[in-house]
């Protein structure tokens, strides 16, 4: 003779919601589930088997989680198991509060391994996201050899299946492909009560619906399933839930006079149910004047409703629908659009590619990216002449500042780039593309201009007004190093070092605005001015024959707070010139000589660095 077995199937409790912001609505939720376990202990059943969403949220309260925990210790107590699979809502990443509840013996998860109910294996499958339903491995179901004979297999599943209502999952296939015969499918995820069969063997799916109410469209009564297994075959019995009453109250508005007083006569046609019930008003009829739902609200809870909702069903005839036009970039033209504007180069666009790339896991996109850019690497020729690497400027970082007044070309009004706001590359890059066209600063036309531009303080300062007069009439900017050469037999020259290429520049770690002078005698500085970086100011240092002590602390200070110069590098004290690179020269008949040191503050002087492939990958 075959032993009874009585399975008490429930699901879709969602422990823990607080629906309409109502505190009472949350502890409706667990008074439902109360009674569901209440009735299984009254009734003594084997089993309770619980099909998902046994929680609204997977992150719920604290609150929630104590008092759950003592209605699951009400089963342990009366010795039924308490076993569930773990539903969408529920449902975290790694470890499930199912897990903590079966450390505790408080419930059983349910999985590939049966758990055996009397005469009755029972499997489960956790919620599947949609997009993985197709991907769903069915091998790892055991089917133990110490199962008796004319064991029942009941799956218990959350999804909603077929032939049900939004359906994304076949029953049939999933029947097909089990190792062993099903003969009965418990579900959950859908609120709704239903029983039918399915597949070939006309199997068994049921639901039991939700223990309470989570919408306003579950108008049916709460309930939960029996499951009763004997020789006679399966048998599943419906057993309701009493829940709040849900509502429903119409009131059709006729002509415009006195709406209020119509829709509270309504309402008051259900003063006997509208006592702790969640009310919903339905306003139809002919539109009239727009209506304060606030007020209409306050008078249902005046009488007693415990939730208030109003809607409208008029049609506005006299309102003109304001049309919203809504549209929707696509994702991959709004990424290649961000993708263009960060100006990426062959670097920087293939870790884009590899870092949105779904085909690369996460684990092997450092070894991908490294793979991607050696290759990248070695196709690349440095010993090449015409070898370069360019940084394009992003539009966001590019800072314009506007020239000193004092040496602004004339006639000139525009704005010049502030290259060193804009970051250390983009100033590397400008200054060497800029070394190309390198042209002077000044053109000196008598050495005399120069000799008198170098007097004392107490001499006359009209010579050097005239000489940065004629500094301002030059129309080009400062690109390149000036260095002041001076001879004892031929006199005072000016020469314009002119280097190759960008490489050139940043090999010999000269500043671009540092102007050196070679003399046989001793060298004086002075206070004369030129633009320097970023609208700041550089002091002109002049040579001479005498120098005191004080002077010579006062040069070493300068040349401190400039930072590290070529020539300290070099520990010559001057500028080595290339030996294919012509000057220009200007002749000047003073002997003495000229030294431009460019300062700024304590910060290290501007000097274009040799980047290397690294930096702009």
């Amino acid at each position: 003779m075959v032993q009874e077995t009585r399975i008490l199937h429930t699901a879709d409790t969602h422990l823990g919601y607080r629906q309409y912001h109502n505190e009472v609505r949350r502890q409706d939720f667990f008074k439902a589930f109360e009674v569901v376990i209440q009735d299984a202990v009254d009734m003594q059943v084997d089993a309770v088997v619980h099909a998902g969403d046994l929680f609204d949220s997977r992150n719920p309260t604290l609150e929630d989680l104590l008092e759950t925990m003592n209605l699951l210790f009400r089963l342990k107590a009366a010795n039924i198991p308490f076993l569930a699979i773990v539903g969408n809502h529920e449902s975290k990443q790694n470890t499930q509060w199912l897990d903590l509840f079966e450390e505790m013996g408080l419930a059983v998860r349910l999985g590939k391994t049966p758990q055996l109910v009397g005469n009755t294996a029972i499997y489960g499958i956790d919620s599947v996201p949609k997009s993985k339903i197709s991907l769903y491995d069915y091998s790892g179901f055991e089917v133990p050899e110490s199962l008796p004979e004319n064991c029942r297999n009941l799956l218990v599943m959350h999804q909603t299946v077929q032939p049900f209502p939004y359906a994304d999952w076949d029953c049939a296939e999933t029947l097909e492909n089990l190792p062993f015969k099903v003969d009965a499918i418990l579900l959950g995820d859908y609120h709704k009560y239903e029983k039918i069969k399915v597949g070939k063997t006309d199997t068994w799916a049921t639901y039991p619906g939700s223990t309470e109410r989570n919408s306003a469209s579950e108008s049916e009564p709460r309930s939960y399933n029996i499951i009763t297994l004997s020789g006679e075959g399966l048998e599943i019995s419906k057993r309701s839930i009493p829940t709040r009453n849900f509502l429903f109250i119409p009131a059709k508005l006729d002509g415009e006079e006195k709406p209020y007083e119509q829709i509270f006569s309504a309402i008051n046609e259900h003063l006997e149910e509208l006592p702790d019930s969640v009310v919903f008003l339905d306003i139809s009829g002919d539109p009239g004047p727009v209506l304060s739902f606030s007020e209409i609200e306050e008078y249902l809870l005046s009488k007693g409703a415990l939730v208030a909702r109003v809607k409208d069903l008029r049609i506005k005839e006299a309102l003109i629908e304001e049309v919203v036009k809504v549209t929707f970039s696509d994702p991959d033209h709004a990424v290649a659009e961000e993708i263009r504007r960060l100006s990426l180069n062959d670097g920087g666009l293939i870790v884009d590619e590899i870092i949105r790339n779904p085909g690369v896991p996460r684990s092997r996109v450092d070894e991908e990216t490294e793979s991607r850019l050696s290759g990248l690497i070695e196709a690349l020729d440095f010993k090449d002449p015409d070898f370069r690497i360019e940084i394009p400027v992003s539009p966001v970082s590019s800072a314009m500042i506007e020239e000193p007044e004092e040496f602004k070309p004339a006639g000139a009004d525009g704005q010049v780039k502030n290259l060193e706001s804009a970051g250390g590359a983009e100033f590397a890059a400008e200054t060497a593309k800029r070394s190309k066209i390198l042209r002077a600063f000044a053109r000196i036309e008598s050495s005399e201009s120069l000799n008198n531009s170098f007097k004392g303080p107490d001499e006359d300062p009209e010579p050097l007004n005239k000489a940065c007069e004629s500094l301002e009439e030059s129309p080009e900017p400062l690109h390149a190093p000036v260095i002041c050469e001076n001879t004892e037999s031929v006199g005072a020259s000016v020469e314009i070092e002119m280097p190759k290429n960008a490489a050139n520049s940043s090999a010999e770690e000269s500043s671009p605005y540092e102007t050196s002078q070679k003399t046989s005698g001793a060298s004086i500085e002075s206070p004369a001015e030129i633009p320097g970086e970023g609208g700041e100011r550089a002091e002109l240092g002049i040579d001479a024959g005498n120098k005191t002590e004080a002077e010579e602390k006062e040069a070493g200070k300068l040349s401190e707070s400039g930072g590290k110069t070529s020539s300290e590098k070099d520990g010559e004290g001057k500028t080595e010139k290339p030996e294919d690179e012509k000057p220009v020269q200007m002749s000047a008949k003073s002997g003495k000589s000229v030294k431009q040191s460019h300062r700024k503050g304590k910060e290290k002087t501007a000097v274009p660095k040799q980047y290397n492939l690294g930096d702009y990958l």
